[in-house]
Formats: structure tokens, sequence, C-alpha cells
């Protein structure tokens, strides 16, 4: 009988909530804990891994010696070792795009709450405060006058791009490669160099998977760049902002702000910009609305079940070519 483990624990009514998502005999279970004790008792004669947040690396397969596929839920895959999985010879997939609306909709939130000034605003108030006047003095701005620069057009800069139209920002977009006429038609985009981007945009949004191509890719020489006063979002992965040299350009004054829905450390206690007002910081929820949550187990759940038919699967991750 095939069996298919969740290796993040995950509270127990949840996990009664999705045991019927699973073609039946796959005998669904999760973990209770991280610990290494529960995952060799639960994983040792598991075929289908299924991961949101947990590393899995060599160490961790080896637990699971029988394991044939690892099905990650979520859009990115930076917590999967390609290299471990293709030594031992399982495949992996993920869910590309399933949160992309989720994303883009927390990104167009902490866009605005930057150039409105919300998060100043709205603890003023809440302490008694009315400080009209000196946010006007401060300076409030507008979408509508913003040059918006997107680093990364897949699924989620598309979907903030999508957004940004009624508004009617100048957008620019940096990827890999240019998209096709008919795409930068629809979304009023013109595509440019990162370094362009940098220099021309006031405020750039990051929209980026997490490789080792992008891991710091945004530093000190990139920040010099910006525009005096700029403001910087991140809602991709903390690893592609030097975090070091973003708080040294915001005390400079260099840039303006920044809003960041990730960090390289996500504990509690892990955020270095605490004591800047001028630095917005949430925990990581921008893709989990309920109807991104949906979407990822949908897709995730529909692939395990091809799977266990023995059909192709969809959305795998790449895996390193053999030396």
């Amino acid at each position: 009988m095939s069996r298919v483990l969740l290796i993040d624990p995950i509270p127990s009514p949840l996990v009664e909530r999705l045991r019927p998502l699973f073609p039946a005999g796959a005998g669904f279970e999760a973990v209770p804990t991280y610990g290494e004790e529960d995952l060799a008792r639960y994983a040792a004669d598991a075929e289908i891994l299924l991961v949101l947040h947990r590393k899995v690396d060599a160490r961790l397969l080896s637990f699971a010696p029988g394991a044939r596929l690892v099905q990650r839920i979520g859009a990115g895959y930076d917590n999967l070792d390609p290299s471990a999985l293709r030594a031992a010879g399982v495949v992996a997939a993920y869910t590309p795009g399933a949160n992309a609306v989720a994303v883009a909709e927390h990104t167009m939130l902490l866009m605005l709450a930057l150039l409105k000034r919300f998060a100043a605003a709205e603890s003023a108030v809440r302490q008694g405060g009315w400080p009209t006047m000196e946010l006007f003095q401060a300076g409030l701005g507008d979408l509508s006058n913003a040059t918006v620069g997107l680093v990364g057009f897949g699924n989620i800069g598309r979907a903030v791009a999508e957004r940004l139209v009624p508004f009617g920002s100048c957008l620019l977009y940096t990827a890999r490669h240019p998209v096709d006429a008919a795409t930068e038609q629809q979304f009023g985009a013109r595509y440019t160099s990162l370094d362009d981007l940098l220099v021309s945009s006031t405020m750039v949004s990051l929209h980026l998977p997490l490789t080792e191509a992008t891991r710091g890719l945004i530093g000190e020489a990139e920040l010099a760049k910006m525009q005096s006063g700029a403001f910087l979002v991140n809602t991709s992965r903390g690893e592609v902002l030097d975090e070091a040299a973003l708080r040294r350009a915001i005390v400079s004054g260099k840039l303006g702000g920044a809003a960041l829905d990730v960090l390289c450390n996500e504990r509690p206690g892990g955020n270095p910009f605490a004591d800047l007002p001028q630095v917005i910081v949430t925990p990581h929820m921008a893709g989990g609305s309920r109807a991104a949550v949906e979407r990822a187990l949908e897709m995730a759940t529909a692939n395990v079940a091809r799977f266990l038919r023995g059909e192709s699967l969809l959305d795998l991750v790449p895996m390193p070519s053999a030396s």
C-alpha cells in the first residue's frame, strides 16, 4: 500500500481535514513533531513525502528509504536539495502559481502602506495623536505617479503588474528573458536591465525564486543605484536581499523605506529592522490566503493521484544533470 506522509507537523484537525483529499488506500499520515525520532517512525515505509517548510536533504531522505516522490505544497522549492533527491532516485514537484494572487495582493498592500505612511499614521492615532499636518509635511505618495520596477516577471510578478494597471503606474520589469510583445502591451510594461530598473524606479519590488544566482542579488551596490527616497518591497525570499546593506541604506536616508514579508531569519526575534519605523515587516504571510492554500492543496493532491495512477507528473522540480 502506498503511504503519503506530510513531514511538517500540523494540528490534528487539519490532518483529518486533509485525509479525504487523497485517494482511498493512500494511507495519509502526518508527523506529530519535527523530531527525527518521529520522522524515523513515520517515514520508514512512506513512498510519497508532502512538505511545507521542512528542509529535504540527504539526511532527511535517509529516514525514508522507500520514498519515490517529494511533493512540495508551495510555489518555491528552495527547501529541497535537488542533488540529494537525484542521488536518492526521488522525483520532486511543487505548486507554482498557486499563491500568485495572494502574494500580489499583499505586495499591493505593502506598496500602498509605504507610499501612504500607513504604519506611522495608524500608530500615532492609536497612541492618541492626530498627525495630519506632520504626515502631509513628510510627504504622501501615489501609485499613479510611481515608476514601479518588478524584479522577476513570473506568475507573481505578472499578477502584481495586472493589479498595477488600474493605478496608472509606469511599469518596468527585468527577468531572465523578456516576455512577448503582447504580454508587455497587456500590462504596459517595459523590459529593462536590473541596473536600469534600479536607477529608474521609485518603487522596486522583488519577485524571484531563491537560487544560487539570486542569493544576495540585491546588495550594497544595487541599493546604491536606487533613487534617493525610493522604496523597496520584498515578498519573495529573504536571502535574495542583503539585510545589513538595506539597513544601512535606510539609516543613512538613502532609501525612504522598505516593506518585507520575508527575512533571512524567520523566527521569533529574528527581525533586524524592529527599531526602524521606516521598515514594515510581516511574517511571511503573503501567500497564505484561504484560496491560495486551497489551490496549493488541490494541485499537490492531484499530482499525488497522478503518481499513484502511474501518470506523468506536473510541475517537476528541475534536477541537476548527471556529472
